[in-house]
């Protein structure tokens, strides 16, 4: 059976015995290695199981009248661009509504060009709205002009009102066109309102839905000023031209923002405490019960904890598995 590694600064492992395959006469509770392999295994991919605390994730949402329109494709889908949204965004919140605290904003307010940031935020920033989500697009639907810039001159203004996350704050800008509704440079305003909600420690995804985009463009722009743009780009903007291209842009925006933890709880507590081999990606990570480096375990709560360059990469998405085998009670003999 696995024995305890006896590294970093733990010091549990029993070493010694020549290699006999019998268990030692002097040691009634040893038995032989082999004998009784594992008294359990849990693996936990690094995923939404295991999460850290909830980022925010305030939407803000294209309303226009162009989004009544279907995407153009051949053959023909009649399927208007708002449908689809509702669609994936409602899908979204009900997959991650316990992960991500989701907020929604619209612009316009009106059927025209105006964002009136008192009643922007149609699903206010928390937790479980994924019902409120499905609500808000029961009952609404599309029309207006493109008034990005005040949107997200709202949305800034929304998040000045809540209090700061330090799990992180977002907005996911979703749009199918271009910017108007200005006297001067409706893109260039755009740009500044990303620029200054990343300036308040707010990163915004830039999604273009369904609209003829070109790299250049004001989303490209949005897109690097928001800090967070699509890897491998020009484009730097995610793009979604099908419902199913649109589900799989929003999961991996979401995926993006959701921190691993560096703890983790166990399905059942070890036998042994002391017999307990932890590897991450297959590699074995050595105990620390100075909580330097390596992984210890709390037996009050039942978890398993990372501590220095472990938690560091399973948090930046550098390990994508960890693994815990328990030893069976009583030392193993070598």
């Amino acid at each position: 059976g696995p024995t305890s590694q006896g590294n970093g600064d733990d010091t549990t492992g029993d070493g010694g015995g020549g290699g006999h395959p019998d268990a030692d006469p002097s040691r009634p509770d040893a038995r032989p290695p082999g004998d009784a392999a594992d008294c359990g295994q849990q693996t936990e991919p690094i995923a939404v199981e295991n999460l850290g605390d909830p980022p925010d994730l305030l939407i803000v949402l294209d309303r226009s009248g162009s989004m009544t329109a279907p995407i153009f494709t051949i053959p023909p889908n009649f399927t208007p661009k708002w449908s689809i949204m509702r669609d994936a965004l409602n899908q979204l919140a009900s997959n991650y509504q316990d992960n991500i605290r989701f907020g929604l904003l619209e612009f316009p307010t009106d059927d025209d060009c105006g964002v009136d940031p008192a009643t922007a935020v149609k699903v206010p920033i928390d937790l479980g709205q994924a019902p409120e989500i499905a609500g808000y697009f029961q009952n609404r639907g599309a029309n207006g002009n493109t008034p990005a810039q005040l949107g997200l001159q709202a949305a800034l203004a929304h998040y000045m009102t809540v209090p700061v996350n330090p799990a992180g704050r977002y907005v996911l800008f979703a749009t199918d066109g271009e910017p108007n509704c200005s006297d001067g440079d409706a893109a260039a305003e755009t740009v500044a309102a990303v620029t200054a909600l990343a300036q308040a420690g707010i990163k915004t995804y830039v999604l273009g839905f369904g609209g003829d985009f070109t790299s250049g463009t004001v989303l490209d722009d949005a897109a690097l000023a928001g800090q967070v743009p699509r890897p491998g780009g020009p484009p730097h903007y995610y793009a979604a031209n099908s419902a199913q291209e649109l589900a799989a842009v929003l999961d991996t925006i979401s995926g993006g923002i959701i921190v691993p933890s560096c703890s983790y709880a166990l399905a059942s507590a070890p036998p042994d405490p002391d017999a307990v081999t932890v590897s991450v990606d297959g590699a074995v990570v050595p105990r620390s019960t100075g909580h330097t480096n390596g992984w210890d375990y709390y037996p009050d709560a039942m978890t398993i904890t990372f501590f220095g360059s472990y938690c560091d990469e399973i948090q930046s998405g550098a390990i994508t598995e960890v693994s815990f085998v328990y030893g069976c009670p009583g030392p193993v003999v070598d």
